[in-house]
């Protein structure tokens, strides 16, 4: 059993000035799959480029949720927390997911307030047999449970949950931590389960559905997006890949096809919820942890973070 421990990485809290995205016609590629029905909100997920699967981790889960550790070499202060309250909601842009401000769990204590835990029981009962099938490179012993308080679109200061792969754990806490230093909006973040159904073109939940609600998730055993034909496992099946704000960070496939939609695609530049480029505080939230980002691949996948 891991005692609780307090997460130590505290960056410095940057106001950050966001804008809305340039106003235009909405031009949203058709995903494959209807979206998903249920009662709560949808979430999103993207694919990745094809690559050759990690080795799975042998590290057993944790019997007891912790707070987050840094696996930064160069940790930093935080020089404030973010203030209690809420911001301004994200103005209309040219296009928006299916649902614009979702249902969030309300944060939980000051700051990010980022804990790292095993897969609870209830949470486990609902991605076996859409998540989590017999077959996937791994268990649920290989798996943590991230919470974390994030900025909704609509201003809120709220709370989710990813799944992932435990050797990206404290990475992911850090990741996200900074994020909310920042008050970069997150859409939602919810673990992929059977709230989405199943993916139609493959193992997994379905990922073309929670893109379109533009979810933040990590772990979804499924193949590369857009490529199933392949039978190639995504990162995301090994828990070692994260997608944040899918809808305004898409993906670009191999034959070219935008998920979950192409009006972000050319509007790179600093708005809500975007990462615009590889040097962006947002960006390096993740990267400095170790991560790389998809956005400077051949065929970008904008939201998507991996080892």
């Amino acid at each position: 059993m891991q005692s609780r421990r307090r997460y130590a990485v505290a960056p410095a809290c940057l106001a950050v000035a966001l804008v809305a995205g340039c106003g235009g016609s909405p031009d949203r590629t058709a995903a494959a799959a209807p979206a998903p029905s249920v009662s709560a909100p949808s979430s999103s997920s993207t694919s990745d480029s094809p690559t050759t699967p990690p080795p799975t981790t042998t590290t057993s889960a944790a019997s007891t949720p912790r707070t987050a550790t840094p696996s930064s070499a160069t940790p930093t202060t935080r020089a404030a927390s973010a203030s209690a309250g809420a911001l301004p909601p994200v103005p209309l842009a040219g296009a928006e997911p299916t649902v614009r401000f979702p249902r969030n769990e309300p944060a939980v204590g000051a700051g990010a307030n980022a804990t790292i835990g095993p897969v609870p029981d209830p949470v486990w009962a609902r991605m076996v047999g859409y998540s989590w099938t017999q077959g996937c490179p791994v268990g649920r012993s290989q798996l943590r449970y991230v919470q974390v308080n994030f900025w909704g679109f609509d201003g809120a200061r709220s709370r989710g949950a990813v799944v992932v792969n435990a050797s990206i754990a404290d990475a992911a806490a850090a990741g996200f931590t900074r994020l909310y230093d920042l008050r970069f909006r997150i859409r939602q973040m919810r673990p992929m389960d059977s709230s989405w159904g199943r993916n139609p073109k493959g193992p997994g939940a379905d990922d073309y559905a929670a893109m379109r609600a533009d979810n933040t998730s990590a772990f979804n055993c499924r193949y590369v997006g857009g490529q199933e034909a392949s039978k190639v496992y995504s990162k995301h099946a090994y828990g070692t890949a994260i997608d944040v704000n899918d809808f305004e960070n898409p993906y670009v496939d191999s034959d070219g096809t935008v998920y979950p939609g192409t009006y972000w695609l050319h509007r790179r530049g600093p708005a809500p919820g975007v990462f615009s480029s590889s040097g962006s505080d947002a960006v390096r939230a993740f990267t400095s942890q170790g991560l790389r980002w998809g956005g400077l691949w051949s065929q970008p996948d904008y939201q998507h973070f991996d080892r």
